[in-house]
């Protein structure tokens, strides 16, 4: 676009669970009569699952052997006895290493070391002696089977582990990279997964939400070092997750243990063993721009132990960084520099977690963490001497308190509340002076345009109950609520008030072309939005044989976005997904499985279009001649008006005026077919076949521009002179579903016709129907660590294609989720279908680790990606009514149609990162020494190209498909570890 309460929530949810439970009660009747352990779905957010089969050595089932287990780090003890076909599993449990200790009935004993993480049960076969002899055996490891639980597609990431054996950014978005069906979005930061876009993954740690709910790009940061496990989800997700139509990260932090631990870790990146990147250039100003790499470094420090030791536990961390980056830009004859812009980020992140330990059966986590964090940006005008400095503040504090307590073997419950706060604010030290932007870029006034204040608050609530029962099979029968109270406050404004754009050469000025043009813009926005998110779900694994499982859900959402007045302005009940999972083991030894799954996901109304479209926003444009301007501010003599418009008028406008009552949010059905085998040699492989389409996408779109108004007049709704003298919604925009019927309320300006709920149809809109079609076929491999190796990878061959990314523009770089410029008028969708933004056909991942001794361990990580498509984007040529030929927006270039992906294609990326491990033991702990070299090459591929055409109608753009940022260049870190 260019311009109920807690408790009764919970009582509606709580009433919706008892009906669903009420139809279960001959289930939970017979689960109270067995209590038995089945094979459970385990899709917890902070815990884990242990499950597996105790057998002779001659592969008879060991029915009523006992299992213990011992956490390595944590403490945490339990106990499980075998049912008759030797299976046990104890639910509910911190993530980490346990000793499994077996003891049979003829007293063979077994004693092993298992990993318990994220996801799905962590199941394993083990052996304990022979059928009919006393004897002890201990075998060096259990055999890991197969995920038979579930159909969800994705990895865990066991974060320490992984930062030690392979080379890799220190980030989340870096880790998450490993993962098959995740291409790193260059525009935005945040990954695409599985052809969305960057805007529609959801975040968790520790079991809270902490995605920006304003325009869901990314999360809350953590420092790497925080994290314990990341299990990042692709698709193929049960019903206890939602509000995504991409991906899912659930990330858990590192805990304390009866054992005191600590450390100190140290990472320095130098500028001088920094390679120089490309530069990138701009034919019309004669500039040259690049990259600089700076001396970068960042500290860790940590300790962990008991405060009352088997029943308290702490975490404490501390992390200092100086982060740095740099942009110069040169005058492409003489080689003077013209601007300097750097970066820094010096504010320290600190946080921890408590463990009390009630018993074995009842736990609460309480985590907190201060990711305030202020990043200064001066840029130095070497002309004028200046350097106007942006300050962007964002972060702040992060609460998470967490119930589990199993009381039966057959029933656990645990209840989740948690509350952030997040800083929205950018303002700079010339927020009085006059925004002016010419040569490409801002020259004076706020670098960002916009000075803009405000904070995000966060509350979730959530309560999960599981239940273990016989019927018909086993099952695992998981029911929960959780709700999210937003509440963003918000003010923008251009710096100084007004913001002067001026246009070089002949350009089209607001209809008149004139050498001499310049567009005045003055905008000012604000107020307090409250956004609340409901959710209720069930979800049955069902075992129905060995071989045969079923992963049933259904999911209900409720969206409700309020406007600056606290009225509902968009309010969506009752969005029932359901997800539907096969899971089938042909060889019925669990070494491989079949599966499929459908899925239907629902993404929630961002924040940003209750700011932007529900708000007391006033936004005019004007464009004038000009004849002459301040040689200090810059500020023009303003000659001839040439056009007027007035974008918002600073009113609360009526909901039903802005937003189609037959409006859907945003959801996307799935269908995915899969394949994993399990080889004797230890090594893991699979393939599958992922298909997604996006059902439906909320947009604004400028009625104005379309037929609607004759349509209504053919009709007989309204009169020809309402129609001249009327304006639908917020100065012609409406949110609707593009390629849907309108049905809206007519606003003020349609004089006596105001009030009116009108439908108006898809057809005399002209918008087509918003698409996103994302078919892909990804093959893997993997070869667990056996103490010496370690290798796994992916490709992945993929097609994104429709005629909307999803949210945001990668096209253009707008991230005014939800309110792009992609529907805005009917002209620009001409040539809009083609591959998206986020489309790479090839996408090839290998990584792994060797060691070379008992002290000196190497890794690498290898990237291979297919390049992006691009059309040409210029102005509407055709003179119909259909569009306006003053914004450079259309799949036009030169007058002709040029659509989208179809023009030409960047540049394949590769990467071979590498790095080299030396561990020391000393007398108290151990000494670690990395060193990191990413793009070992120097590889320089051009991420991203410009794909804008025209400059104006009747002007071309002479850096039309160059170059307009690289990959890294080859660079360096340094690392230095000591820990007890």
């Amino acid at each position: 676009m260019i311009k109920k309460t807690m408790r009764s929530g919970l009582m509606v949810s709580t009433t919706l669970c008892g009906a669903l439970l009420s139809l279960a009660v001959p289930a939970l009747v017979t689960a109270v009569a067995t209590a038995v352990p089945t094979t459970a779905l385990a899709q917890d957010l902070t815990s884990g699952t242990l499950g597996g089969t105790v057998k002779s050595e001659e592969g008879t089932p060991a029915a009523g052997a006992t299992v213990t287990i011992t956490g390595e780090s944590t403490g945490y003890t339990g106990t499980a006895t075998t049912d008759a076909e030797g299976k046990f599993q104890i639910s509910q449990i911190p993530l980490g290493r346990y000793t499994v200790d077996i003891t049979t009935k003829s007293g063979a004993k077994a004693s092993e070391t298992v990993l318990v993480t994220l996801g799905a049960v962590s199941s394993y076969d083990f052996t304990a002696g022979g059928s009919s002899i006393q004897t002890v055996v201990v075998r060096g490891k259990a055999r890991r089977n197969l995920d038979f639980d579930r159909t969800t597609r994705g990895s865990v990431l066991d974060v320490q582990t992984l930062s030690e054996r392979l080379p890799m950014g220190r980030s989340i978005e870096a880790l998450a990279d490993l993962v098959p069906g995740i291409t790193i979005n260059d525009v935005f930061g945040p990954p695409s997964i599985a052809g969305a876009s960057p805007a529609e993954n959801i975040y968790y740690v520790n079991g809270m939400n902490v995605t920006n709910f304003r325009n869901f790009l990314g999360g809350t940061t953590v420092p790497y070092d925080f994290y314990d496990q990341i299990e990042v989800k692709t698709g193929g997700y049960s019903a206890e997750y939602g509000r995504s139509t991409g991906g899912a990260f659930i990330a858990t932090t590192r805990s304390g243990s009866n054992t005191f631990k600590g450390g100190v870790a140290y990472y320095y990146q130098p500028d001088s063993l920094a390679t120089k990147g490309d530069f990138t250039y701009d034919k019309i100003y004669s500039q040259k721009t690049r990259k600089e790499y700076p001396t970068s470094s960042e500290a860790n420090l940590w300790l962990s132990g008991p405060i009352i030791k088997d029943h308290i536990y702490f975490f404490g961390f501390y992390n200092p960084r100086d982060l740095q980056s740099e942009v110069n830009t040169y005058d492409t004859t003489s080689g003077k520099l013209l601007y300097k812009t750097t970066e820094s980020r010096e504010d320290p992140f600190w946080g921890g977690k408590l463990d009390f330990v009630l018993n074995p059966q009842h736990r609460l986590e309480y985590t907190y963490f201060n990711d305030d964090q202020s990043s200064v940006k001066p840029t130095l005008d070497t002309s004028t001497g200046k350097a106007p400095a942006v300050t962007r503040m964002s972060g702040g504090k992060t609460e998470i308190v967490k119930y589990t307590g199993k009381f039966t073997d057959w029933f656990t419950l645990s209840a989740m509340y948690g509350r952030s706060t997040y800083n929205q604010t950018s303002s700079s030290d010339v927020d009085s002076e006059a925004n002016v932007y010419e040569n490409g870029q801002v020259v004076r006034g706020n670098t960002d345009l916009l000075i803009e204040t405000g904070t995000d608050d966060r509350k979730n609530y959530r309560v999960d109950a599981d239940f273990y029962f016989n019927l018909a099979g086993k099952h695992h029968l998981k029911v929960g609520v959780d709700k999210e109270e937003l509440h963003a406050d918000a003010i923008s404004s251009y710096s100084g008030g007004v913001y002067y754009r001026y246009y070089t050469g002949a350009t089209s000025c607001g209809g008149t072309t004139i050498t001499n043009c310049v567009r005045v813009r003055k905008l000012f926005s604000g107020g307090a939005f409250d956004v609340e998110n409901q959710a209720f779900y069930i979800q049955d694994s069902w075992e129905i044989t060995d071989r045969l499982a079923l992963n049933l859900g259904l999911r209900s959402d409720n969206f409700d976005n309020m406007n600056a007045a606290g009225k509902s302005f968009l309010k969506m009940e009752n969005k029932v997904a359901p997800r539907i999972g096969i899971s089938y083991d042909p060889t019925g030894d669990k070494s491989s499985k079949l599966t499929a799954f459908y899925g239907r996901y629902y993404l929630p109304v961002a924040a940003n279009t209750n700011i932007r479209m529900a708000g007391g926003e006033n936004f005019t444009q004007d464009w004038y001649s000009y004849t002459g301007r301040n040689a200090t501010t810059l500020v023009p003599t303003l000659g001839t008006l040439y056009l007027h418009e007035v974008l918002s008028d600073g009113t609360v406008p009526d909901a039903g005026t802005l937003v189609s009552q037959n409006l859907e949010p945003q959801y996307q059905d799935e269908f995915i077919v899969g394949y994993e085998k399990r080889l004797d040699s230890g090594w893991k492989v699979g393939v599958d076949f992922t298909y997604r389409k996006l059902s439906a996408v909320m947009e604004d779109a400028d009625v104005d521009m379309t037929n609607a108004a004759a349509y209504l007049v053919s009709k007989g709704v309204i009169t020809q002179a309402q129609a001249n003298s009327g304006s639908f919604g917020s100065s012609g925009y409406v949110l609707l579903n593009p390629g849907k019927d309108l049905v809206v309320a007519l606003g003020d300006s349609f004089g006596a016709a105001a009030g009116k709920v009108v439908t108006i149809s898809a057809d005399a809109l002209g918008f087509p129907e918003a698409k996103r079609n994302y078919q892909a076929l990804t093959f893997s491999a993997e070869r667990p660590w056996d103490g010496t190796w370690y290798l796994g990878g992916s490709l992945t061959l993929s097609r994104t294609v429709g005629n909307i990314e999803g949210g945001v523009k990668s096209d253009n770089g707008q991230d005014d989720t939800g309110l792009t410029q992609d529907f805005d008028e009917p002209g620009w969708t001409d040539g809009s279908y083609g591959l998206l933004p986020n489309h790479h056909g090839y996408n090839l991942k290998l990584y792994g680790s060797y060691e070379f001794s008992e002290n000196l361990r190497g890794g690498f990580n290898a990237n291979i990606l297919s390049p992006r498509h691009y059309g040409c984007i210029g102005a509407y040529p055709l003179n119909d009514g259909r569009a306006v030929a003053t914004t450079i927006t259309a799949w036009y270039c030169g007058g002709k149609l040029t659509p989208r992906g179809e023009s030409f294609s960047g540049d394949w990326i590769k990467k071979l990162d590498v790095n080299l491990t030396w561990t020391q033991p000393i007398p108290i702990g151990t000494v670690k020494v990395t060193a990191d070299v990413f793009n070992v090459f120097n590889f320089q591929g051009a991420e991203q190209y410009v794909e804008t055409g025209d400059i104006s109608l009747t002007s071309r753009n002479p850096n039309y498909g160059s170059p307009s940022s690289y990959q890294n260049p080859r660079y360096v870190r340094i690392g230095l570890k000591y820990e007890f």
